[in-house]
């Protein structure tokens, strides 16, 4: 985690004393991008609202890709439309759409995923808002937020009418879940819908006799060529406890049990492959 003299710096290694050019180096994507939001909210003369990416940053909402080079903000002046490392945004706020995150003014979770699902492509929608439907949310410091439910998410969305990026807002919303346990399980999702193969049901249970084995994915028999159980986990390099009885009782008689990485659920086709290879029955 990064100090807090860290986090108060500016973008740049070398411009701000309190930044040493080890530390930058040191840091990795996310917490970069964390310094520039903090070097950029904190450099201009009044307290801007952060907003879109750089809102989902200091929340802690995760993103498919990289972060980007500019701080998004809320406002502007329109001949500061291009202003060096910021990019402005200008759809109205209300006071309720603004709170105060790690010592910064930003859009509210709830309007964050709002403004990430009509902006953002549908599978870093979907990883974000799955994350921010998550019932026990807990902000980067490890301090408890409270929830934001699903269905106050698809109102704000269906309240959206025919703004701009309102359609692909509702279907990021609609599919969303916060059952999803991971950003692997949340692209494996996504990308499943977008390789149209049947949706599996999420975070299942499968009773053996002295408990039971969670599993991220399972498709009902009749989705199969041979009429079995599917199970799916995401990222089998992940070593779990009891890895070699727990397979074995996962691919017990009548289940079948698919693998796969996160370069597989990248790329749709790809995932489909993986499935079928495992006995998927794809949509017709």
């Amino acid at each position: 985690m990064e100090t807090t003299e860290a986090l108060l710096t500016e973008l740049e290694p070398g411009s701000y004393p309190d930044l040493s050019t080890d530390v930058w180096l040191r840091a990795d994507r996310d917490a970069r991008y964390l310094m520039r939001i903090y070097a950029t909210a904190l450099g201009r003369r009044s307290r801007p609202v952060l907003t879109h990416l750089s809102a989902a940053r200091v929340w802690g909402l995760p993103i498919l890709g990289p972060w980007p080079r500019t701080v998004h903000l809320q406002g502007g002046r329109r001949d500061l439309a291009e202003a060096p490392g910021i990019t402005w945004h200008r759809e109205y706020l209300s006071d309720a759409d603004i709170t105060e995150v790690g010592g910064l003014l930003a859009t509210t979770r709830l309007r964050t995923m709002v403004d990430l699902a009509r902006s953002q492509p549908f599978r870093s929608a979907v990883i974000s808002l799955d994350a921010g439907l998550q019932p026990r949310f807990v902000l980067p410091p490890g301090t408890l937020a409270p929830a934001v439910s699903r269905d106050r998410l698809l109102e704000r969305v269906l309240g959206l009418g025919a703004e701009r990026g309102a359609a692909r807002a509702r279907l990021a919303a609609r599919f969303a879940d916060p059952r999803s346990g991971s950003r692997g399980q949340s692209l494996s999702r996504a990308s499943m819908y977008l390789a149209r193969v049947p949706l599996p049901e999420l975070r299942a249970a499968c009773p053996h006799p002295d408990g039971e084995d969670q599993i991220d994915f399972r498709w009902d028999a009749r989705f199969h060529v041979k009429r079995r159980t599917l199970l799916g986990e995401f990222d089998c390099e992940v070593s779990r406890p009891g890895d070699r009885s727990r397979e074995a009782r996962l691919q017990a008689s009548g289940r079948t049990l698919a693998r796969w990485r996160w370069a597989d659920a990248l790329h749709p086709g790809r995932l489909r492959e993986v499935l079928q290879a495992a006995g998927l029955r794809p949509e017709s």
